[in-house]
Parts: C-alpha cells; sequence; structure tokens
C-alpha cells in the first residue's frame, strides 16, 4: 500500500514538472513563424500591391479578415495593414515596402 502511495505520489510530481515546462511552450506564438504574424502580413502586403498595380490605387483594396487582419490605413501613397494576432497583439506594416512590427498602425 505503501509503495502504491509513493509510486503514486512521485507520478503526480513528475506529471506537475511536464505540465509547467510544457504550457509556455504551447502558448508562445513565434513571430518569425511560416505562420506568424510577420509571414501573414507580408503576404497580405502583395495582394495589395498587386491590386495597386491593377487599379493604380491603394484605397478601396478588400483585405478584411473575420480573424483580424485589415486594411487600417490607405491612400493614393500608402497603406497599413493590421493584424491582431492570436495572443491578442497587433502587428502592423505600412507599405509599400514596409517591415512588421509590433502596435497599431
Amino acid at each position: 500500500m505503501a509503495l502504491r502511495l509513493i509510486s503514486l505520489l512521485g507520478a503526480l510530481v513528475l506529471l506537475g514538472f511536464l505540465a509547467t515546462t510544457m504550457v509556455p511552450k504551447l502558448t508562445k506564438s513565434d513571430p518569425q513563424s511560416p505562420a506568424g504574424p510577420q509571414n501573414l502580413l507580408h503576404t497580405a502586403a502583395l495582394v495589395v500591391e498587386r491590386t495597386h498595380q491593377i487599379t493604380g490605387t491603394y484605397q478601396g483594396v478588400g483585405v478584411q479578415d473575420e480573424n483580424g487582419l485589415r486594411l487600417a490605413q490607405a491612400d493614393a501613397n500608402g497603406y497599413c495593414l493590421e493584424l491582431t494576432w492570436v495572443d491578442r497583439t497587433v502587428w502592423h506594416l505600412r507599405g509599400p515596402g514596409g517591415q512588421a512590427e509590433q502596435n497599431a498602425c
């Protein structure tokens, strides 16, 4: 009986240790990953740039996603894309030719 309690206690301690080391890794998002906010903003910027080549303007480009991607600002000379990421951080990309950065436009 004592051996069962000791092995159960050891298993619980090991499970607790593994949970505390794995939770941060599972909830952390990597901005540099292929599906990260920087790459998603760059892909959306390609769509905006291509539409600009066709229409001659950045205004009225239909980039809006119910998951948090939107064209926040646009005029004849440039645009600003905004993305609300899964951890509620906001990223933006000012274009043309900008880099993705944290914070709103």
